[in-house]
């Protein structure tokens, strides 16, 4: 045992050979590793240099030109015409850096380059400081980018940050540091960076905030301009908050501690008033980024927009991407974008000197009836892109132009009603659920069974409550509310989330509130066989180095053809006699469309006298094969006795002269009709029925009877617009309407009842400028009378002859040029 054991172990001049081989075989891996480590960071370095020259090498083109001038964006219209150059904000005072005082470019490098005049295009010691901030802090807590970085990225380059962008900056800043001076530079800098509400360069910024030249500023407002390029709108000191207050005050703190100012001078600077010398502006005095035509304004805002949305372009500044020299092609037809802001904003066009006041506005969109492209927009009367909120985005209340979307439409979708199924009308009804809320007609009247065409031609209140409620008990509570979303018309996020559609939104209240935007949209899709297209206004963009960014748009076929087909030869109705728009004549065009109003609540209507057939807004709808238009007008005060409000049918029916006008001078009168699709049969009585249809069977098996029309209604009856009047059904002692309920001007009714169980509505949102709170929508088109049924609250409206054709005016147009009533 003895000798095995030391034949196993060897002698101990084995053991230390043993031992050296294994501490070489060590080293030896270490150095491996080393010499492999070294060889795979010589790999990645030579990769690395390989990418970043492929990367510089597709820099856009280095342009002396760019670097000293802005270049304006060039909007195309649809044929690719020139259309209109966007110059971006105010006429730059360029300065020379000779002329700039020592306190200002200690204030702009203390904040965004201290030691700009000690490194080369690139601070690797600040560079490292930043990565290791992101580290530990989030990417993007702190940037690395110097004032000639910023340079070249702003003339030439995007705010993406790719690899591959900062690969081409690096290079550019690098390229620019070999051919231009620190000073020229510094100075290029100066003259091109963003100051906010279209202000660019230091010296123009001085002058438009404090109205002194740039040797003139002292500390604190030096800090101030130094600091705002940062986030410019924010830091803005015409937006009410201390943002830019304290902006300033860092600055003045970095230059404290970079010693670019004394102690004593930082002291004195804290106690200095930001405000003392800030120039006061107005909204309609700020800057203007408006372009030189500004018939093309609200179009141009609506292009912004868009491109801010696009994903080639979510991370730049628009203002900047605006003043690279971009180029846009458009879906703008020039023509018609000058003739409808020209008509909006002339205020001789409108015979009522109501409408010619600063109280008045109207907005509209135009749009391809197959495409969706946006034809034109008009903002509001002499819109401003700064000042004014572009009202064709803003949500109102829609009035009737909700009943194709919440009540006819889907009971021909779901229910595959045709176009003669009957209704029982009621002079007075009570919504499924609210026993003590009454219902009824613009006129007060009862007009039997009537057949839907009727109905939402004339723009019935009844059948069309009624029509709601047989979808939600038939198809499902939910179905008229997704029928509408899928057109555009989107409930989902009305009050955070948490509301359900109810009668008062088929006639326009609660949360009916969207935008002239949205309405063309939604009736586009009734245009055009059921298929969704989103309004677009750029067919692609053309940047600065050359580079092509399509905008493209999908079609959805969001609803059946054959129901957009029946909801449109229904709508044709609407401008036969006794039509909601029947004083209108749109002889030659195969057009659809609908009329709405809003009202006043009740509150409002006894605190400023206003008249009960006072109406706020008025909206039209329309559409042909070729354009749909959406027009609403309405007041942004509130005044005594109706001053600013629709009173009378002959006010009502303002939008729709305007509807008119533009319609009839666009259109082609190429004979262009909607067509047929194979899921729609007509009947012998020329009415509409589903092809394999349960209604159609019926409709059969009766051997072509009549459409039931057993209603009497050929009586003259009146949509002019008419009031429509929600009461108590019981002789309680409260009359008082709900508070916030919505009632058609020439369609629905205002709404009374018990407020416990009556539908709560928000109010309409109204522009900033607007002196009054928004008021609550309702309906009322004409005179109302008080009816001798015994209740307190209850209005009827009364008849009165339609007003005859407006004169043509002097200028050619045929405005309203008709003659007022004592009442109006």
């Amino acid at each position: 045992m003895k000798d095995n054991y030391k034949r196993s172990t060897g002698s101990k001049g084995d053991r230390t050979k043993r031992g050296n081989k294994e501490k070489l075989s060590r080293k030896s891996i270490i150095k491996r590793v080393v010499i492999f480590t070294v060889l795979i960071g010589l790999v990645f370095l030579v990769l690395g240099s390989m990418l970043f020259a492929y990367y510089a090498s597709t820099a856009p083109a280095f342009s002396e030109e760019k670097l000293r001038d802005p270049v304006p964006a060039q909007i195309y219209d649809r044929n690719d015409e020139l259309v209109t150059t966007v110059y971006q904000g105010q006429k730059r005072e360029q300065v020379d850096i000779e002329d700039v005082p020592d306190h200002v470019i200690d204030a702009v490098l203390a904040i965004e380059d201290n030691r700009f005049y000690e490194h080369g295009a690139i601070d690797f010691w600040r560079l490292g400081g930043a990565v290791v901030s992101n580290v530990f802090d989030g990417f993007g807590s702190e940037g690395g980018s110097t004032i000639t970085q910023q340079v070249v990225k702003r003339v030439f380059l995007t705010e993406e940050t790719t690899i591959k962008r900062k690969a081409q900056e690096a290079y550019l800043a690098y390229r620019l540091e070999q051919e231009y001076s620190k000073d020229e530079i510094l100075e290029m800098y100066l003259n091109k960076i963003y100051y906010s509400d279209g202000i660019y360069g230091i010296k123009t910024a001085s002058l438009y905030y404090f109205d002194k030249e740039l040797d003139e500023l002292n500390l604190v407002e030096s800090a101030y301009l130094a600091g705002l390029p940062q986030l410019p709108n924010r830091y803005n000191l015409y937006v009410e908050d201390n943002r830019g207050y304290d902006r300033a005050h860092i600055v003045l703190r970095m230059m404290n501690e970079h010693e670019r100012i004394t102690p004593e001078q930082y002291e004195e600077a804290q106690n200095q008033d930001l405000y003392a010398n800030l120039v006061d502006r107005s909204d309609d005095e700020r800057a203007s980024t408006e372009p030189e035509d500004p018939e093309y304004a609200a179009y141009i805002n609506f292009i912004k927009n868009e491109i801010s949305q696009h994903p080639g372009f979510e991370n730049s500044d628009i203002s900047e991407l605006m003043a690279s020299g971009i180029q846009i092609y458009t879906n703008m037809d020039a023509d018609v974008q000058r003739n409808l802001q020209d008509l909006t904003d002339n205020r001789e066009y409108y015979y009522n000197p109501k409408f010619q006041e600063d109280a008045f506005d109207i907005a509209s969109t135009i749009l391809d009836t197959q495409s969706g492209g946006l034809v034109a927009i008009s903002g509001g009367r002499d819109y401003q892109e700064v000042v004014d909120h572009n009202q064709a985005l803003v949500e109102r209340n829609v009035g009737s132009t909700m009943k194709p979307f919440l009540s006819y439409g889907p009971a021909i979708e779901e229910l595959e009603w045709r176009t003669d199924q009957t209704i029982e009308d009621e002079q007075q009804y009570s919504p499924e659920g609210y026993d003590n809320v009454s219902i009824a007609n613009y006129d007060m009247q009862n007009h039997g069974r009537v057949p839907i065409r009727e109905a939402l031609s004339r723009s019935y209140n009844v059948p069309a409550i009624k029509a709601f409620e047989t979808v939600q008990d038939e198809a499902g509570e939910s179905v008229p509310e997704e029928f509408s979303a899928a057109t555009g018309l989107d409930y989902s996020g009305k009050s955070d989330g948490d509301y359900n559609v109810n009668f008062n939104d088929v006639l326009g209240g609660e949360q009916s509130t969207f935008t002239p935007l949205q309405m063309a949209e939604a009736y586009s899709v009734l245009g055009n066989n059921g298929e969704y297209n989103e309004a677009s206004a750029v067919r692609h963009v053309v940047t600065n180095d050359g580079d092509t960014v399509e905008f493209e748009t999908e079609s959805d076929q969001v609803i059946e053809d054959y129901t957009a087909y029946m909801l449109t030869d229904m709508l044709k109705d609407t401008f036969e006699p006794y039509g909601s728009a029947d004083y209108i004549q749109m002889d030659g065009l195969n057009i659809a469309a609908k009329t709405g109003t809003t009202s006043y609540t009740r509150e409002t209507r006894e605190e400023y006298g206003i008249p009960d057939n006072a109406a706020k807004d008025a909206w039209i709808v329309g559409y042909t094969p070729e354009y749909t238009m959406s027009v609403w007008t309405g007041f942004t005060e509130t005044e005594e006795g109706g001053e600013t409000s629709f009173v009378g049918t002959d006010e009502h029916i303002t939008p729709q002269w305007f509807f008119r006008d533009i319609m009839q001078t666009i259109s082609s009168y190429n004979g262009q009709d909607f067509e047929q699709p194979e899921s729609v049969v007509r009947l012998d009585n020329g009415e509409l029925a589903v092809r394999g249809s349960e209604e159609l069977e019926d409709y059969e098996s009766q051997n072509n009877t009549s459409n039931g029309s057993d209603n009497g209604s050929d009586n003259g009856s009146d949509d002019s617009g008419g009031w429509n009047w929600y009461w108590n059904s019981d002789d309680s002692e409260s009359n008082e309407a709900p508070e916030e309920s919505y009632n058609e001007a020439e369609e629905e009714t205002p709404v009374t009842g018990d407020e416990s169980e009556a539908p709560e509505e928000n109010a309409t949102e109204e522009p900033v400028q607007e002196t009054e709170p928004a008021e609550n929508s309702g309906g009322g088109e004409e005179a109302a009378e008080e009816p001798q049924n015994g209740t307190e609250e209850t209005q009827t409206e009364t008849e009165e002859n339609p007003p005859e054709e407006p004169a043509e005016s002097e200028d050619g147009n045929d405005g309203t040029e008709e003659a007022e009533d004592d009442a109006a």
